[in-house]
């Protein structure tokens, strides 16, 4: 009990000083558009039923919540949640880079940070997800963060 209890408030400083971090910045957020390239039907059947965090259909909205499958086939989300997205820019060769935080609906209403990419195409969503702070680069390939691909459905 004293372990929960310790870990419960850890998490509740933690995503005081993320809050107050991204107040003291002076840093205005992002305004999102009804038309966000990132809104729409994600899917990846490479991932179908495989779990670890790596769902085969994900449906973004423009009202942020999100929902997400665990088959590419599936009517009935296995997550859904509630998002904000904090930071958006487009680099040089037209990818799109999302900063996203994510509150899923369930009992741990553990934030998730995500930095995602859209490539110029539109058609192509990857993205870093972490329980731990928001990716500062864009590297698939670095072990600390989950990698997942997708394509606009």
């Amino acid at each position: 009990m004293k372990t929960r209890t310790i870990a419960s408030i850890l998490i509740l400083v933690l995503a005081v000083l993320v809050i107050a971090g991204g107040c003291a910045t002076g840093k205005k957020a992002y305004v999102a558009k009804e038309d966000e390239e990132l809104y729409g039907t994600w899917i990846n059947t490479d991932y179908d039923e495989k779990g670890a965090g790596k769902y085969s259909k994900i449906i973004i909205k423009s009202d942020n919540t999100f929902n997400e499958y665990a088959s590419s086939y599936s009517d009935v989300p296995s997550f859904i949640g509630e998002f904000t997205i904090n930071d958006k820019w487009t680099e040089s060769d037209g990818s799109i880079f999302y900063k996203i935080v994510v509150i899923r609906n369930d009992p741990t209403n553990t934030p998730i940070y995500i930095l995602s990419k859209i490539d110029k195409t539109l058609n192509v969503y990857e993205d870093l997800v972490t329980p731990i702070h928001m990716p500062t680069e864009f590297d698939p390939d670095d072990w600390h963060y989950n990698y997942r691909i997708y394509y606009r459905q």
